[in-house]
């Protein structure tokens, strides 16, 4: 079974997102294997998060790397978000897994796994993103699981895809 396959069957929810990139897998495995370029869609004020943005910090000593272990802060609403990830599969230029850990606060996702993959494709490399959820346990974050977390998931991988494309062939 595959990677993508692996993640997608411990889940209930999957979403994916592939893209060429016009550069080498170890270029782009460092620009994406760092926290601020895989996440500065949420590090600014957007519609998605309602204006608001969050904010990362590293928590382990390694800021790449098996165990690399950031939290995430903000609010939404004057609702708090706070939720913690860890690496847990780390294949230098080829891949990275990260999940949280604990009990999550995000409004309309519970617990997820994220995975970044590359490899050589005609003309650079093929990059894909892939976010595997649960809805939160609450009925009300349920709910609003079940209308937006798809439609959210989907904006991040967007952007981390195009982000990662612009930034690697200086596009944007």
């Amino acid at each position: 079974m595959s990677e993508a396959l692996a993640l997608q069957s411990a889940w209930p929810y999957h979403l994916s997102r592939s893209i060429r990139i016009a550069a080498p897998p170890e270029a782009i495995f460092n620009h994406i294997d760092d926290i601020h370029n895989t996440g500065w869609h949420m590090e600014k004020s957007s519609m998605p998060l309602m204006g608001s943005r969050m904010s990362v910090e590293t928590l382990s000593t390694n800021h790449t790397g098996l165990g690399a272990t950031y939290r995430w802060t903000g609010r939404v609403l004057s609702m708090p978000l706070d939720f913690t990830e860890t690496v847990i599969s780390w294949v230098k230029n080829k891949e990275r897994v990260w999940r949280t850990i604990g009990e999550p606060k995000i409004i309309i996702m519970g617990n997820y796994e994220m995975a970044f993959f590359i490899k050589k494709a005609k003309g650079g490399s093929e990059l894909t993103i892939e976010i595997s959820y649960e809805l939160p346990r609450a009925f009300f974050g349920k709910l609003l699981g079940l209308l937006l977390a798809d439609w959210y998931s989907n904006w991040c991988l967007t952007n981390m895809t195009s982000d990662a494309k612009a930034a690697l062939e200086k596009t944007g």
